[in-house]
């Protein structure tokens, strides 16, 4: 049976509590929006403030939430309250928290904390661990990635996560912090944490409410150079992926020729895959997360196909449970 024909369903819980019965007649709509990298995966509930009033929810406080349909509504994840939202006419509550990284949010915003220090040359895995460690996090980092060497790093008013995406940004990953792990894995190749591949959901045009596909051309570098410093040598050395013209340079100067064969190969895959952008609504589909993968069908060729998930919405509301979901051509 489709899943359009279920009774869509939620459930919250504040610090432990169970709160759906008591917003229920408040209820106007519900958003969680689910993101690759960096971004925060965040929480909107919006609430009837009329009459009487609601009791203001405490910053800091945790809401878990499950949606999805009844008998079938499936765990969202745990969220830390930050802002709160009062206006009207008509008179709403809306509350927005973010994504925990901590399975206890208490040390949430000290990763998030700037600091000014310096790393030694060290592997991604180490640095990872060295972090992991200082916020009560257990790092689980790629096998592909974990033995990547990184050069002196400058950490300046700079946040341990900023740092984290930053370094993995350019081994050509992703860092992100959720339910009490550090994780690092390929950015787009729709890996779990130890390289099996993530559920492939399937997405027929027949099941979509409306879609748009932007096909934007490949950017034409044949050859991707990086340079890496020959400390033994005294001397720059040039590290190449691909032949021909034209030929993109990488400025930044990498610490061995691992690295930055590393660096032009990740560049030059990202060119040739290019910026085409898929973006369909369809009926809620709690199962869509960002970095999965999409199998598209029942639309034209150049849509049809897999998809690498970037960003998903969720929205409950009157109008009833929609996903959006938002890709890009994989890896």
């Amino acid at each position: 049976m489709a899943v359009e024909t279920f009774r869509p369903s939620y459930r919250i819980e504040a610090n432990g509590n169970d709160i759906t019965a008591a917003i229920r007649e408040r209820f106007l709509s519900l958003t969680i929006t689910d993101e690759a990298g960096l971004a925060s995966d965040c929480l909107t509930l919006e609430l009837d403030d009329s009459g009487t009033g609601i009791n203001l929810p405490a910053t800091g406080a945790e809401l878990r939430v499950w949606l999805g349909y009844e008998g079938a509504a499936r765990f969202m994840g745990l969220y830390v309250v930050d802002e709160i939202e009062l206006k009207g006419p008509p008179d709403t509550l809306t509350i927005t928290a973010k994504a925990a990284p901590m399975k206890d949010s208490k040390a949430y915003t000290a990763l998030h904390t700037q600091h000014n220090r310096s790393w030694t040359p060290r592997t991604l895995g180490d640095l990872a661990a060295s972090i992991a460690a200082e916020h009560g996090l257990t790092p689980a980092i790629s096998p592909a990635l974990v033995a990547h060497q990184l050069p002196h790093l400058d950490q300046v008013d700079e946040s341990n996560m900023n740092l984290l995406t930053r370094v993995a940004k350019s081994v050509g990953g992703i860092a992100k912090a959720n339910d009490g792990k550090l994780i690092i894995v390929p950015q787009g190749e729709g890996k779990t944490i130890s390289g099996k591949s993530m559920p492939t959901v399937s997405i027929a045009r027949t099941s979509g409410t409306s879609h748009t596909v932007k096909l934007i051309g490949r950017q034409d570098y044949q050859k991707v150079v990086a340079v890496w410093r020959d400390a033994n040598a005294a001397q720059d050395v040039e590290a190449a992926a691909g032949a021909g013209e034209p030929v993109r340079r990488i400025r930044h100067v990498y610490p061995d020729q691992a690295a930055a064969e590393k660096a032009a190969q990740s560049s030059l895959e990202a060119y040739r895959r290019g910026k085409s952008t898929l973006s369909v609504s369809l009926p809620g589909r709690p199962e869509l997360a960002a970095e999965g993968r999409a199998i598209l069908s029942g639309f034209r060729s150049g849509v049809n196909g897999e998809w690498s998930i970037t960003r998903v919405t969720h929205k409950l509301s009157a109008g009833g449970y929609v996903t959006d979901v938002e890709g890009e051509v994989p890896k």
